[in-house]
């Protein structure tokens, strides 16, 4: 009869029996060598450098300041302006856009949304929009919402304070 690792099938089939044709080898110890250097876990680690922030840390508000900052970086990175046609000129070229908006970023602190580029035309409306002062939105808690708005709740959802 064929063994069972015989055959075409049984050198298919892997849980087949298999001879061992191999002889195991003695396993020799590991041996301390004095070669080797001592491991010691005194590690001395050092913080890394804060990352210095590109734009101004304080916003500037005072309407005239910021009027002069972006007056010079718009003098500085258009061709063309000078001290009286600086509010009128076109802003069309993108990366005349680019390094107006970044450097009056840096200069004022006062981040634009992705949203405003595209609005802004001419360097009156990039002046505008670094003047203008957002309005900071009111703190509206649960109760008082559900005080305002009871007329257009349905009627059976109330509002029950924590006691």
């Amino acid at each position: 009869m064929m063994a069972e690792s015989e055959g075409l099938f049984g050198k298919l089939n892997p849980w087949a029996k298999k001879e061992q044709t191999q002889q195991q080898q003695p396993v020799t110890p590991a041996q301390h060598t004095s070669e080797e250097p001592k491991v010691t876990f005194n590690v001395k680690y050092e913080d890394e450098d804060e990352i210095v922030s590109w734009k101004r840390t304080d916003i500037l508000t005072d309407a005239a300041e910021l009027e002069s900052t972006v007056k010079s970086v718009i003098l500085q990175h258009v061709q063309g302006a000078t001290e009286t046609n600086w509010k009128e000129l076109p802003v069309n070229d993108s990366k005349t856009k680019f390094q107006i908006v970044k450097e009056s970023i840096k200069e004022t602190g006062k981040e634009v949304p992705n949203y405003k580029l595209n609005s802004f035309e001419t360097t009156k409306d990039i002046l505008d929009y670094f003047k203008s002062e957002k309005a900071l939105a009111k703190k509206v808690t649960i109760a008082d919402y559900f005080e305002e708005h009871r007329e257009s709740l349905p009627s059976n959802l109330t509002f029950a304070p924590r006691e």
